[in-house]
């Protein structure tokens, strides 16, 4: 989401959460490093008990946004309602050595969960330790329609918890900023990327220019009756852990006696029980319009390898999970197809873009692209009425 990714190192990893945390942290291989998109992430091992440590990128981390703050206080009000997020820890609570200094935008912050630090290149860190949720991803676990309804469930109650919580804009503002992962500003984002697109002969630059076009007259049109709400907006298939034996009660459920319907895949739920353990890296989350978050959700359940050839009954069973918790108007599901192209474009963008950034990370920045460009132009051959038949319920 933002730049300036963290050099930091699984030794200085472990350094900061033994220091700053109190964390022992001394059995075998205490501390690893995790896949992230613009983050530093790491999984830290105290007496059998894992963390994540996250260092965030250079432009999350300014001590006058205070960007770490409002994500620490977002993930408490979730996880005190006893919704599967990680949890932020409190710094302990004599911290002898702080790593930099409030001159220059170091040490602990007020909120008693964020730490700053500098890093060896000079730049400004912030750092948290989070709750490890068990687990395994949704990407590696068996697929069943029965979870992605559930992970719609989760999404929807989610939403409807924070829309109902009162919610303090002194300390969340932050999270109305501008920012490239914010559908909401897809054609601005675009028109910047556009010029590098076209050096690419893998991107489809006419097929991109004729979505973003599609989508800023859509969404303009739509004007207000697109509800704004804070949302995760990044439910894709590395961001949600699922429960690996209830996952494969609900497959195999499915593979006995599927039809191939969201009915179907609810006759799976008596017997998989709770499938979905965790939604996490809500770095991305946002105040942005509420239909975006099935919407996104759906796009990347129609990705998966299982769906791909017959993606819709995914997206179906996603919806139908989300609105058994927080119903859309028959405004917001009109737009569904495009926010979900909308998405799609970005992520097909972004993802080049900053791939050439970051070579090294090329093979996680690339993971829509396989399939990416198939779904776009399927999305794009259908119609609004078309999409929403396959969806099920009103089309009006």
């Amino acid at each position: 989401m933002g730049s300036g990714k963290p050099k930091v190192s699984v030794a200085q990893a472990l350094a900061l959460a033994r220091e700053q945390w109190g964390l022992a942290a001394d059995g075998p291989g205490p501390c690893v490093g995790l896949a992230g998109y613009d983050d530093a992430n790491f999984r830290v091992t105290d007496g059998g008990t894992p963390y994540v440590l996250k260092v965030h990128n250079e432009a999350d981390s300014d001590p006058d946004v205070q960007y770490a703050e409002a994500q620490n206080a977002l993930l408490h009000e979730l996880a005190s309602a006893g919704l599967p997020v990680p949890a932020p820890l409190p710094l302990v609570a004599q911290c002898s050595s702080s790593p930099g200094s409030s001159s220059d935008g170091g040490g602990a912050s007020a909120d008693g969960r964020t730490l700053r630090i500098r890093a060896e290149d000079g730049r400004l860190h912030a750092v948290r330790l989070l709750t490890y949720l068990p687990g395994m991803l949704l990407v590696d676990a068996p697929q069943s329609l029965e979870m992605y309804r559930q992970l719609g469930a989760l999404l929807g109650r989610a939403n409807r918890h924070l829309a109902a919580a009162g919610w303090d804009w002194t300390a969340t503002s932050v999270l109305r900023r501008a920012f490239d992962w914010n559908v909401q500003h897809l054609p601005a984002t675009y028109a910047r990327v556009r010029p590098a697109l076209l050096q690419l002969p893998s991107v489809d630059v006419p097929l991109l220019d004729a979505v973003v076009a599609h989508f800023a007259a859509a969404t303009a049109a739509a004007g207000d009756q697109l509800t704004l709400a804070l949302i995760h907006s990044d439910a894709n298939e590395r961001n949600v852990l699922v429960d690996a034996e209830a996952a494969a009660a609900a497959a195999a459920v499915e593979q006995q006696g599927t039809t191939g319907t969201v009915p179907a895949a609810a006759a799976a739920a008596g017997s998989s029980g709770s499938i979905i353990s965790g939604l996490i890296d809500w770095n991305d989350s946002q105040w942005c319009w509420q239909a975006s978050e099935p919407a996104n959700a759906a796009l990347y359940m129609m990705l998966l390898e299982r769906n791909i050839d017959k993606p819709l009954p995914a997206a179906a069973a996603l919806l139908a999970g989300y609105e058994s918790e927080q119903p859309l108007s028959a405004a917001e599901r009109r737009m569904l197809r495009t926010l979900c192209m909308g998405r799609l474009a970005q992520s097909l963008s972004m993802g080049v873009a900053t791939a050439a950034a970051q070579p090294d990370n090329s093979d996680y920045l690339l993971g829509t692209q396989r399939n990416g460009w198939r779904l776009l132009r399927a999305l794009w051959s259908m119609t609004d009425d078309a999409f929403l038949a396959a969806l099920g319920g009103p089309q009006a």
